[in-house]
């Protein structure tokens, strides 16, 4: 019910989304819509949301088209410093390319609860620092 009226009232993100993935029809409309699910994968594995992370409902929703962002769950909660743990735990559950890597990451920033100013500056530092990254990865291998 919660996504339902989330989704007709406007929302750009859904926190979790743990139920979107059995619902092929609010699925198109999260797509249709253009809604970012925030997927949090340490948090949910810690609480035992899913057992294995390889069958975590983002990696599903990720191959089917959408919006997924990473993100920890909690931070004050857990202490966490940043979300490079659910990064790297999703690249290896969830077989990501560097592809589905670069989405993820410009996702966070695309649907990002800031000003429109503050975005275009995330988003073109980010770009900087994905080719040096890629420059990085093609020169050391």
């Amino acid at each position: 019910m919660e996504l339902y009226d989330s989704i007709l009232l406007g929302t750009k993100r859904i926190g979790h989304g743990f139920c979107l993935a059995k619902h092929p029809k609010l699925i198109e409309l999260v797509k249709e819509r253009d809604i970012c699910v925030e997927s949090c994968p340490v948090s949910n594995f810690v609480l035992g949301y899913v057992k294995d992370l390889r069958c975590h409902p983002a990696r599903g929703l990720l191959a089917q088209g959408v919006k997924v962002s990473l993100s920890p769950d909690d931070q004050g909660f857990w202490d966490a410093k940043g979300a490079t743990l659910d990064y790297l735990y999703a690249y290896l559950a969830w077989d990501l390319s560097l592809n589905d890597l670069k989405q993820l990451i410009f996702n966070s920033l695309e649907y990002a609860s800031v000003d429109e100013e503050h975005k275009i500056k995330l988003l073109e530092y980010s770009s900087l620092r994905w080719k040096k990254f890629l420059t990085y990865v093609r020169n050391r291998y």
